[in-house]
């Protein structure tokens, strides 16, 4: 099952995180990075090196064009992390890779609800008639209308929303390949917000849909059954179960259950 560790690649204890930028002095030069379809990252360091204003544009997301104080995080030899608080979470929003042999310092951008991150090219045209001054005249007046406030905070409903839209998209793929109603229904009151924001609910909750696609399009003799499996109720449990109860599969995970996919093949291979 994946964990929205792995995608920003940086979650921070939320100690010493400021967003104020009361008395920061940045450095003089800043730089602007672009990416295709119109991506744009302007980072400002500060003037001693522990933090940054951060703005990313050209992109569909609320934190289009917001500028944000992000805290200078140390990832291991080689990597650096600029991380700020969005959705309830310090998140790693942008990276820099230094690869010695690789052409120097490499900037990769993560986005929110993005797995991947996407590359940079410094951009010296940009970087040359940009206006430090400016950005940080946007931060302020952002700051004053609650904007990075805002966008800190963790939108539970908002997460929601998302996670069951993955969800609906797992069952319409399992009815398609197994020819009967594939429905996965959640106790979302067994998922705290931690696991929200930590977890890939979608995945860990859409397995049985999953393996049940999976199964019918490999083994076109397994539809029979899949008739009787297509109705899921899912829930966080201090263990891995599973079980059929009337008509429906009831599945019981936690998110250090290992091999819950093949756990979860096998149920359905024995029914």
């Amino acid at each position: 099952m994946f964990s929205l560790v792995r995608p920003i690649a940086a979650l921070a204890a939320c100690a010493g995180f400021t967003l104020s930028a009361h008395a920061l002095e940045l450095a003089k030069y800043p730089q602007v990075f672009v990416a295709p379809q119109g991506v744009e990252v302007v980072l400002a360091p500060s003037a001693d090196g522990k933090q940054a204003l951060v703005r990313v544009s050209g992109i569909n997301d609320p934190i289009d064009k917001v500028v944000f104080l992000s805290n200078l995080e140390q990832q291991g030899a080689g990597r650096e992390v600029y991380s700020t608080r969005i959705d309830g979470r310090n998140y790693g929003l942008l990276h820099k890779n230094h690869q010695p042999y690789r052409g120097g310092d490499q900037y990769v951008v993560y986005l929110p609800g993005k797995r991947d991150g996407v590359p940079l090219a410094f951009h010296e045209e940009k970087t040359k008639s940009f206006k430090v001054a400016d950005l940080q005249t946007s931060f302020e007046r952002q700051q004053k209308q609650g904007l990075q406030d805002k966008l800190a905070r963790f939108d539970r409903n908002k997460r929601l929303a998302g996670v069951q839209a993955d969800l609906t998209k797992t069952d319409q793929e399992a009815s398609a390949a197994c020819g009967v109603p594939v429905k996965t229904t959640v106790d979302w009151a067994s998922i705290d917000d931690e696991k929200l924001q930590t977890l890939s609910i979608g995945s860990f909750c859409g397995v049985v849909a999953s393996q049940l696609e999976s199964m019918c399009s490999n083994t076109p003799a397994f539809k029979a059954k899949a008739s009787s499996l297509g109705q899921v109720q899912c829930r966080f449990a201090p263990e891995l179960k599973i079980r059929v109860e009337g008509s429906q599969v009831v599945f019981s995970t936690e998110k250090d259950a290992p091999n819950q996919d093949d756990f979860v093949r096998q149920f359905l291979r024995n029914q």
